[in-house]
């Protein structure tokens, strides 16, 4: 009877943490630094390139190996003219979570307000944006990530039409909590 009442704990508290280790809410926020090399398509194509800090969180829903949801993400920096610059995205991700401590996810940016000196001159419109990222989870409770982002805008000045762009790499750390 002993071994009954040992097994079936046992077994109970075996699907328990399987179940809470398989399905959930996802909760990921971070914090972290980022380089972005941006384009304004204009009859003098001006280049830059531009550091930040990036905070923001991935919230959404993770099921086995699968994770989507949604990103929100604040960049808070300077131009290479040294102007301020904050610019605000909402993107949907889906990722994987590989069984040898490394994610994967790629992102669809759905908005983004950019805002500074450089961007209130221009009647500045998203257009659209993707991303890529990689975190290493060896850490209890702490991931490594790199992301590669691409954003696209459409530029307005008196009646002429502009294509900014940017590309940034972002290496943050997170916490992701599966509840």
């Amino acid at each position: 009877m002993k071994k009954f009442i040992v097994l079936s704990i046992a077994m109970i508290s075996l699907f328990y943490m399987s179940e809470k280790a398989n399905a959930g809410f996802l909760i990921d926020p971070y914090a972290g630094i980022g380089s972005s090399a941006s384009t304004l398509d204009s009859p003098t194509k001006e280049d830059k390139t531009a550091s930040s800090n990036v905070m923001g969180a991935r919230l959404g829903y993770s099921f086995l190996l699968l994770s989507a949801g949604i990103d929100y993400q604040m960049l808070n920096g300077k131009d290479a003219q040294n102007n301020d610059m904050k610019v605000t995205s909402t993107s949907a991700f889906v990722g994987v979570d590989l069984p040898i401590l490394l994610r994967f996810w790629g992102e669809y940016f759905f908005g983004s307000n950019p805002t500074g000196d450089t961007f209130d001159t221009y009647d500045t419109s998203f257009k659209d944006g993707y991303g890529l990222g990689i975190g290493f989870t060896g850490l209890p409770f702490v991931s490594i990530n790199l992301e590669v982002e691409t954003l696209n805008y459409d530029m307005d000045l008196s009646g002429t039409d502009y294509q900014y762009s940017t590309a940034s790499t972002i290496l943050s750390v997170s916490l992701p909590l599966n509840l």
